[in-house]
C-alpha cells in the first residue's frame, strides 16, 4: 500500500482535490441562480402576459416560455395570478430594479 501511495500520491491528491472543488462550484452556483432571480408581488390588473411582455426581452425567451418558467417555478396550477401573490421571475434582480419605466438618478445607486 505505502509503495502504491508513493507511486501515485500526486495523481491521488490532484483527483481528490478536483472533486472537492467541483462540488464546490456545483452547490455555489445552485444557491446563487435562485437568488438573482427577482420577485414581484403581484398588482391588480397584472397577468402573466403583461410580465412576459414586459420582460422577456430581458430574458432570450418567448413570451410563451417566459409564462411557461413562471407557472412551473412558482408552482400554479393554472396561468391565473392573484393580488398579493408573490412571483419569481427569471428576471435578473438589477434588471427589475431598473427598469425602463423609472427614472434613475446616479445619487439612487447605494
Amino acid at each position: 500500500m505505502t509503495a502504491l501511495w508513493r507511486k501515485y500520491s500526486f495523481v491521488i491528491l490532484f483527483v481528490v482535490t478536483a472533486l472537492c472543488f467541483s462540488l464546490f462550484l456545483v452547490f455555489t452556483n445552485t444557491a446563487d441562480s435562485h437568488s438573482e432571480y427577482a420577485e414581484v408581488t403581484v398588482s391588480e390588473g397584472d397577468t402573466l402576459w403583461s410580465y412576459a411582455e414586459k420582460y422577456a426581452e430581458h430574458t432570450a425567451m418567448t413570451p410563451e416560455s417566459f409564462i411557461e418558467w413562471v407557472s412551473e417555478n412558482n408552482d400554479l396550477s393554472s396561468h391565473l395570478i392573484v393580488t398579493g401573490d408573490t412571483l419569481r421571475l427569471p428576471v435578473k434582480e438589477e434588471v427589475f430594479r431598473y427598469s425602463e419605466d423609472t427614472i434613475h438618478l446616479a445619487s439612487d445607486n447605494e
